[in-house]
């Protein structure tokens, strides 16, 4: 990320007109590194706020920089471009980087180059990595050297040894190990951008930074497994944004202002339980969700690194096996999100729903996890029809939150980490709240073309209900197409005439071929009645919201190791 903001700065500074509109930013020249923490404060926030905090912050960006021409579109598609182009090439320098991922890059970041202005919304913006780099070279000399030069003295600007000088050695010393590490940072940051930025610097490296650059890479490899909210804090962005703001008292303040700044909030306005130099636990910003009625829950217990490291290690092992595995993973994985209520409960979560929007955080997870091992279709349960004899007191909320989940992840701005998402809900929606299936529509018809992961979400769904629903299905079909009595396509209806007529098959999928519970319950619950036939099963003890990467990779190899018989 830091890489990438100088590779973006230094091509921006090669393009004549883009150059004029930075040189104009007050603090650009005066006070470089307070700048570029600003500059990554803002892209943290841009990536953790919802729609509609992502809109007050594109009105704050636009006041602040109403003298600079900045929020001309093709200036817009011209700064994220070069972010886009930084963040691949640097990925691609270390030698771990899949077509999914540089496609979930691409159209993540891009995908906000048009929302700046309203008027811009819809406009053509390059979507791949190809497009990107023709763009680029439209517009700017990228194959040259003056890039390169240009990052050389914006580097010099934000050296450890500038800013040690200006503001006292003693003082930027008093932390020995925090100015090391910023030191290494700085160090790596520097090369790896000017091995993207420098096309020969590679074949000019000497066996040391051969080496060197080798041992990165396989390191880079090993990390590169694991989702970013299991690694160590040092290794996340949070983590590194940290890291620059500590190796400088001086910007201690600076992430917490820029977002005072940004959302008007006063000194008042803060929570109290926030550290001044840090972005990492601001309760108001959710990860791409919604805020709901229930601000006042309790702060999750952050890990420690050993077990950080453990897990880390875990998952390393799994997802080697994984890709190892003679056998494959699931190609229709089926959960059940069982335990939300206790684990609301086992933690001292101010209510139920509580338990459930940490619940809706970990499915974005989950998501991810399956998709990156291979698994392209997923059922989640995530109401059952019995569920629907809960009072309204518990439900009313709930279905709230479904909605706002479901609106926010599918029909918002906010750039996804799985790219080409098709949604779908399953169950009797007859049984749902208007307000909620109007949300289900927008959002099916929203993501109708997409075609790279198939989410379905069973939202009032029964087992029974869906097996007596599909057996009646049947009858009708051979009613009205067979032109059969009632009696007579009573007695001719099959298992396969059922079969065509459950959900998967409804909507084009493979039957689910895998379960995974949570929770450690040893009993489906009526989930998947039909298609659970053959299907195999995987229970696990934690709760859904507490589930691990390790323990769910651990339960995909499981899996993928079944010899499946299918009653032979």
């Amino acid at each position: 990320m830091v890489a990438a903001v100088f590779i973006a700065s230094a091509l921006q500074l090669s393009h004549p007109e883009m150059a004029k509109a930075l040189k104009a930013h007050s603090t650009y020249k005066s006070d470089p590194w307070r700048r570029i923490i600003r500059t990554l404060g803002f892209i943290y926030i841009v990536i953790r706020s919802n729609s509609s905090e992502r809109q007050q912050v594109i009105k704050w960006l636009q006041k602040l920089h109403r003298n600079i021409p900045l929020f001309v579109f093709e200036n817009n598609v011209l700064v994220f471009a070069t972010f886009v182009y930084g963040m691949v090439k640097a990925h691609e320098l270390l030698g771990h980087i899949t077509p999914e991922e540089i496609d979930g890059i691409v159209k993540g970041i891009m995908g906000i180059a048009d929302k700046l202005n309203t008027k811009d919304i819809g406009r053509k913006v390059p979507n791949t990595m190809v497009e990107i780099e023709e763009y680029l070279r439209s517009q700017i000399a990228l194959d040259s050297d003056e890039p390169l030069m240009f990052y050389i003295w914006n580097s010099r600007l934000c050296s450890l040894r500038t800013e040690a000088r200006k503001y006292g050695y003693r003082q930027f010393l008093r932390k020995p190990i925090t100015s090391i590490k910023l030191a290494l940072l700085r160090t790596f940051v520097k090369q790896l951008a000017t091995n993207v930025l420098d096309h020969n610097s590679i074949k000019h490296q000497n066996r040391i930074e051969h080496a060197a650059w080798w041992c990165v890479r396989k390191v880079h490899s090993f990390l590169s497994y694991f989702h970013y909210s299991l690694c160590p804090s040092e290794l996340t962005f949070d983590g590194t944004l940290d890291l620059l703001v500590a190796g400088n008292p001086r910007m201690a303040g600076v992430p917490l202002d820029l977002y005072r700044e940004i959302f008007g909030i006063k000194e008042k306005g803060v929570p109290v339980n926030l550290p001044g130099h840090t972005l990492r636990r601001f309760a108001d910003m959710e990860a791409h969700l919604p805020r709901m009625a229930i601000d006042e829950r309790p702060m999750p217990k952050i890990p420690g690194f050993r077990r950080d490291a453990v897990e880390m290690v875990k998952c390393s092992y799994y997802r080697g096996k994984l890709a190892g595995s003679p056998g494959h993973p699931p190609r229709h994985l089926g959960v059940i999100m069982d335990g939300n209520r206790r684990y609301s409960k086992g933690n001292g979560l101010v209510s139920v729903l509580a338990g459930h929007q940490v619940g809706a955080h970990k499915l974005l997870q989950v998501m991810s996890w399956a998709f990156s091992s291979g698994v392209k279709n997923l059922t989640v349960w995530a109401l059952s029809d019995d569920n629907l004899k809960r009072g309204p007191q518990e439900l009313n909320p709930l279905f709230s939150m479904m909605a706002d989940y479901i609106r926010e992840m599918m029909t918002g701005d906010t750039g996804f980490s799985i790219p080409d998402v098709r949604f779908r809900v399953v169950g009797d929606r007859s049984i749902l709240p208007g307000y909620l299936n109007e949300v289900v529509d927008k959002a099916e018809a929203a993501t109708a073309n997409n075609t790279k992961f198939n989410l379905q979400i069973a939202i009032g769904y029964g087992g029974r209900s869906e097996v007596t629903r599909a057996t009646k299905m049947a009858v009708s079909a051979k009613i009205k197409h067979d032109g059969l009595s009632l009696e007579e396509a009573v007695e001719a209806v099959t298992e396969a005439d059922i079969s065509r007529q459950i959900y998967s098959a409804q909507l084009g999928l493979p039957t689910i071929d895998a379960i995974l519970r949570t929770s450690g319950e040893n009993r489906l619950s009526g989930f998947a009645l039909w298609e659970s036939h053959h299907a195999e099963f995987a229970i696990v003890e934690e709760n859904w919201p507490a589930l691990q990467q390790s323990t769910f990779l651990r339960s995909l190899l499981d899996l993928s190791k079944r010899n499946r018989r299918f009653g032979a």
